[in-house]
């Protein structure tokens, strides 16, 4: 009897599930919507007459956030298009002038387009992303390979991933992971809860050498909808400089400087010229709160930061070998990433990177002496699968120098039929981040 009422009780779970997807998806279906970008770019040699043109489509997903036909995306979606079409779920299509990109955020792999066309729109419940439990419930919808209106059911499989290498950047990373199905044509679309609330944003999925693994990332609401906001308002987004690179407060760190407990950031280098040099900060400081609050980890002193606007002052106290220091920084304001066109290098281009020398000016806007900077990435390549794209630039390589595209041919050429992974290291705007590449 008590395995009956067990099963029974199993039975009934599954079937509440079931109508609560149902209505989930019935609720965000009217907001949903399938993007396709044009995008143009070289191909190798397509006749004797030497290289040529081509014309791709890229398909990504997203959904109408509020009355006026703004909808969230992916910026990786939208970004280097030469056009864009939305299709909605009641089968009508807007492109050309009806679709303007209103702003992308490839930091945290965000845009907002707006339709503007005399409809109807009606926006998703956004839900609190805050209040999201490891093992609850959730709902990708979007068009994965251009199948409209696909819906997918899983849990959260887990919260705060970061670290994720990924081909739209490493920085402000806070991912979702899900177990709902995510696949290529997915990004920009809902992660949604068994309320209908969307509680993310389809982002990327994780991928080997043997293909997809069915690990999905995506960015949570409350950090999409901030950056939404921004965008819309600014056609950017304002985040606050300090110009230092930080660390998490290892064990043996802790143990090494003397500190009571693990909170904290360590400060692993300094821009010259930036507000955090000017206030004295030095590498090797330990930064234990700011204004006045403990810092939990380094992401929270990342966000808390980047969240201030240009101009504002901030305290921060640390602790210098063993002394306790206070310094006040006034924040700058974060210089725009540089993008490049998106053209796919030739086939069997090494790692799928076509690369550059640094000028004298690009020189001054990085502050580094030597490196070669990415001109293009083949999309779905092993170095865009690491999370390299253009605009980056590679300094070190297997932690030698790389000081021209020579340098690089050679290191291609000392690799010939190599399967070791390759050691990057990446500058990106002021994050710096290592990444390895499988030839």
């Amino acid at each position: 009897m008590k395995k009956v009422m067990a099963w029974m009780l199993i039975l009934s779970g599954a079937a509440v599930a079931q109508v609560s997807f149902v209505s989930a998806a019935d609720a965000v279906r009217p907001s949903l919507v399938s993007i396709v970008t044009d995008k143009v770019g070289p191909v190798g040699a397509t006749d004797s007459s030497g290289p040529g043109l081509v014309q791709t489509q890229a398909l990504g997903s997203g959904f109408v956030i509020d009355t006026l036909g703004h909808i969230l995306t992916c910026n990786h979606v939208v970004a280097h298009f030469e056009g864009v079409a939305v299709t909605f779920s009641d089968g009508k299509t807007y492109d050309g002038t009806d679709v303007v990109v209103v702003g992308v955020d490839p930091v945290t792999d965000i845009a907002v387009i707006q339709v503007k066309a005399k409809r109807a729109f009606t926006p998703a419940a956004l839900g609190n992303s805050e209040e999201l439990q490891v093992g609850q419930a959730v709902m990708a919808m979007g068009s994965p390979f251009g199948l409209e209106g696909t819906a997918t059911a899983g849990i959260v499989s887990a919260l705060s991933r970061w670290g994720q290498a990924k081909s739209s950047g490493p920085d402000f990373q806070d991912f979702i992971q899900t177990d709902a199905l995510v696949n290529p044509g997915n990004s920009g679309g809902p992660l949604v809860d068994v309320q209908g609330r969307v509680v993310g944003v389809c982002s990327f999925i994780r991928t080997t050498r043997t293909g997809p693994t069915g690990i999905g990332f995506a960015t949570p609401s409350n950090l999409a909808k901030s950056v939404a906001d921004q965008l819309i308002k600014n056609g950017r987004v304002i985040r606050g400089l300090l110009g230092i690179s930080t660390q998490a407060i290892t064990e043996g760190i802790k143990q090494a400087l003397g500190l009571r407990s693990r909170d904290g950031v360590l400060v692993s280098a300094v821009d010259p010229g930036q507000p955090g040099a000017a206030a004295g900060i030095l590498p090797g400081d330990a930064i234990l709160t700011l204004d006045g609050k403990l810092i939990p980890d380094a992401r929270w002193f990342q966000s808390e930061v980047a969240g201030r606007a240009p101009a504002t002052s901030v305290k921060l106290a640390l602790l210098r070998r063993g002394a306790r220091k206070t310094v006040t920084a006034v924040l700058e304001s974060w210089p725009s990433v540089r993008t490049g066109p998106t053209q796919a290098p030739p086939p069997g281009t090494w790692l799928g990177l076509v690369v550059r020398n640094l000028t004298g000016a690009d020189r001054d806007h990085t502050g580094l002496d030597s490196g070669i900077e990415v001109e293009a990435v083949e999309p779905g390549g092993v170095a865009a699968r690491a999370g390299v794209h253009v605009g980056d630039v590679i300094p070190e390589i297997n932690l030698a120098p790389v000081s021209s595209r020579v340098d690089f041919e050679q290191i291609e050429k000392a690799m010939a039929g190599s399967k070791r992974p390759l050691l990057l290291r990446v500058f990106r705007g002021h994050e710096v981040f290592y990444t390895t590449v499988e030839p």
